[in-house]
């Protein structure tokens, strides 16, 4: 009996020891599980958002290390919440960290971005049949990911005493202040020897917020989301920025230098300005004929037409924004924000708008605008009022009854439009909004037009079959005007909201994303304006310039009646565009 007590006493501390090992791998492996979820995250994000500048091998290491930060956050966050329970963490550090994977994957598959600080505000537009099917069709063979890991998960949390696992915390916190350490040293050494200047050091907080605002997508795969929400706050508090007077010197240099931005004005006498945003709208569909076909006949004919201004190099420059920062652009004649969904922002802030500045110099007396989709979409109801727009009709002006995921047809977007300028106070300003060009690809509209070339792909089909219907209505929308004497009196712009990204049709690099700008009746010579590569920034200074605006803030764009265009780096406009717009730059005049 004594003979096997000391074997018998190294077996039962051999298999305490072995046990406990096997709890804190269980552990390890649970914790890890979290990690993986943001590490699959950021390598997704990879193969569909465009980072704004290369990577380097420190960026990787510093991923890897802002994935263990940002984890180890969500786990002490869950030991608050679950009151010290380190199993019910540990399964709540999981579903945070797949959650914030699965929302930044869907995200970036419709949108290119990680998800802003304040995507939140935005979450209502999920409600929108266009935007959720968009978002459906964003799934791919690799997100069973989130399938294994829960079954992963299941295997190991069900087999976890809780009990055991409270002896390790002691143990679990010299493992976290020791990789905490780590990654502090890595920071400075990363600090001291990386290849960036000041402006993105990894280690320098101002710096960073000013690497985020220039790079968000580049700042948050090396930094993560704890370190952005730390030196972002200012985007969750909503305080408005404070200009340094080298600051407002630049912005008040910029917009005062009127030699790009002033020629003639070319509208005589009173005429009404309808503007038509065109969903997607891309200027390769212009002339283009497939099996035999004109994609848009009507637009087409616009174009040849010697009295109608045609551009079809025009840059979009929108951001996270999509849809809304195309109308915030031709609408304020600033670039939207480039880390955060603009009307987050801008629907607190002061603007010149460009239906508030023609009332404001009496070439307009009214403006409204028709949208297809609810009157909060994008913020919509809010935003208008700072663009200077009086009246917003929405899809339920157009029926009470309709379904709430449901958006009108562009048929019904102009019947709609033509309804409200029958009785519109003339010279008027109209904003016609439409939709049926927006993803998802996956289906078309029929009105009896169909593409069978093989060579494309179906989404681009689908696509295309989509502009000729919208080609047809604006076609239906301008006889009408015609016919009501209103064509004549009225200065007419088309172009679109943005481009439709080659990801949803499936074209890879066979597709431009340069946009249309069409505007008919505004007394334009081609001959003497700008047929050349542009941006929508041009698009709010050239309609002040036609119109003979004289305002002292006429955009930061250049005007496109003038032959001897200069292109300027949009580059230098993002930072004034950031200023004027956080620090509420025209709500302090």
């Amino acid at each position: 009996m004594c003979t096997f007590a000391p074997l018998f006493m190294d077996l039962t501390m051999l298999s305490t020891t072995i046990q406990k090992r096997w709890w804190n791998t269980r552990f390890l492996l649970l914790f890890g599980l979290s990690v993986v979820n943001l590490l699959f995250m950021h390598g997704q994000m990879a193969m569909t958002v465009e980072y704004e500048y290369p990577f380097k091998v420190d960026a990787i290491l510093s991923n890897v290390f802002s994935c263990l930060i940002d984890a180890t956050f969500f786990f002490l966050l869950s030991m608050l919440l679950t009151w010290g329970r380190v199993k019910g963490s540990l399964l709540l550090t999981f579903v945070l960290t797949a959650l914030l994977s699965f929302c930044n994957v869907l995200y970036s598959r419709f949108f290119g971005h990680y998800l802003p600080n304040l995507a939140i505000l935005q979450v209502g537009n999920l409600n929108d049949g266009d935007v959720m099917g968009s978002a459906l069709t964003g799934f791919r063979w690799q997100d069973v990911y989130w399938l294994l890991a829960v079954g992963c998960l299941l295997l190991a949390y069900r087999r976890i005493d809780e009990g055991k696992l409270r002896g390790w915390l002691r143990t679990l916190g010299c493992l976290w202040g020791a990789m905490l350490a780590s990654v502090l040293a890595f920071i400075i050494v990363l600090g001291l020897f990386h290849d960036h200047n000041f402006e993105t050091s990894f280690i320098r907080f101002s710096p960073i917020r000013v690497q985020y605002t220039q790079a968000p997508n580049n700042m948050l795969y090396r930094s993560g989301f704890l370190r952005r929400a730390l030196v972002c706050y200012d985007d969750f508090i909503q305080k408005d920025l404070e200009l340094d007077e080298s600051q407002k010197e630049a912005i008040r240099r910029e917009y005062t230098d009127y030699k790009q931005r002033t020629t003639t004005a070319t509208v005589e006498g009173e005429k009404n300005l309808i503007f038509i945003i065109v969903e997607s709208y891309l200027a390769q569909t212009s002339d283009l004929v497939v099996d035999g076909k004109e994609i848009t006949p009507f637009m087409n004919r616009l174009k040849r037409d010697s009295t109608v201004y045609y551009n079809g190099h025009m840059r979009p420059n929108i951001d996270m924004g999509e849809s809304s920062d195309g109308q915030f652009i031709y609408m304020t004649g600033l670039l939207p924000l480039k880390c955060e969904i603009t009307v987050n922002i801008a629907k607190d802030k002061a603007f010149c708008g460009l239906p508030a500045l023609l009332i404001k110099a009496g070439r307009l007396k009214h403006s409204h605008i028709i949208v297809p989709t609810s009157p909060t979409f994008w913020e919509q109801d809010k935003m208008n009022l700072r663009y200077g727009i009086e009246k917003m009709y929405s899809k339920f002006d157009y029926d009470k009854d309709m379904d709430g995921n449901e958006d009108l047809d562009d048929e019904q977007v102009f019947q709609m439009a033509t309804q409200v300028e029958a009785s519109a106070e003339q010279p008027f300003f109209s904003l016609v909004l439409t939709m049926s060009m927006h993803n998802p690809y996956t289906k078309c509209v029929e009105h009896g037009f169909t593409l069978t070339d093989e060579s494309l792909s179906e989404e681009y089909r689908n696509y295309l079959v989509d502009c000729h219907y919208t080609d047809m209505q604006i076609e239906k929308y301008i006889d009408g005007l015609k016919q009501r004497g209103l064509y004549d009196n009225s200065v007419i712009v088309i172009t679109a909201d943005h481009h439709a990204h080659p990801v949803h049709l499936n074209m890879g690099n066979k597709v431009s994303d340069e946009l249309p700008l069409y505007i008919i009746n505004g007394g334009i010579n081609r001959d003497h304006a700008w047929t050349g590569s542009c941006n929508q920034l041009d698009v709010y200074t050239t309609l002040l310039d036609m119109f003979g605006i004289r305002s002292d803030w006429r955009g930061l764009g250049h005007t496109l009646l003038n032959a001897n265009y200069k292109e300027y780096s949009l580059g230098k406009m993002k930072p004034l565009s950031n200023w004027m717009i956080r620090s509420n730059y025209f709500g302090g005049k």
